[in-house]
């Protein structure tokens, strides 16, 4: 039985949002983070290499700085496209209900309910509030389907208060 002190909230991914959750996740853990950074600066060095070693330069160098420019922003874009593209799940709306039991979630093809005991942390990033069960994996709630910026807060008290980023012993 719901009551009063329950956050409910239902929304379906848009494709931006999705690209942007992916980055997101991305970039929580360092290594990704370094592997992600890697690229640019290997474009950002051959550029500097190119430019000061004043040897003409020709465009499959350019080709080369550009793709490793924009390589992980074109993947970002592609895993999130090709999960919006090839699944019906991240089209369908997603049903929440946080409660102190934990974290409730449903659509049309399951239901699926995470106790408090297994969120490690609650992060606000970029748009989300995210409740992290694993490395790089986390409920991902866009602020917009919150009702009020209120239930945002509230979400964070009542993870708090089950224990959500306490130590665990």
């Amino acid at each position: 039985m719901p009551s009063a002190q329950d956050i409910r909230c239902s929304f379906a991914f848009t494709p931006w949002e999705r690209v942007r959750l992916a980055a997101v996740l991305t970039f929580q853990r360092k290594l990704f983070l370094a592997f992600a950074l890697a690229w640019p600066a290997v474009g950002l060095i051959l550029a500097i290499l190119a430019l000061a070693g004043g040897v003409p330069v020709g465009a499959p160098l350019w080709r080369m700085i550009g793709l490793c420019i924009v390589f992980i922003p074109v993947l970002l874009a592609l895993s999130a496209a090709a999960g919006f593209l090839v699944r019906r799940g991240p089209r369908e709306p997603f049903n929440y209900v946080f409660d102190g039991a934990g974290v409730h979630v449903s659509t049309s093809a399951f239901a699926h309910t995470h106790p408090w005991s297994a969120i490690v942390r609650v992060k606000r990033s970029q748009g989300f509030v995210l409740l992290f069960f694993a490395p790089r994996q986390a409920h991902a709630i866009p602020l917009r389907a919150l009702a009020s910026p209120h239930d945002e807060q509230a979400l964070v008290a009542l993870a708090q208060a089950a224990g959500v980023g306490a130590p665990r012993a």
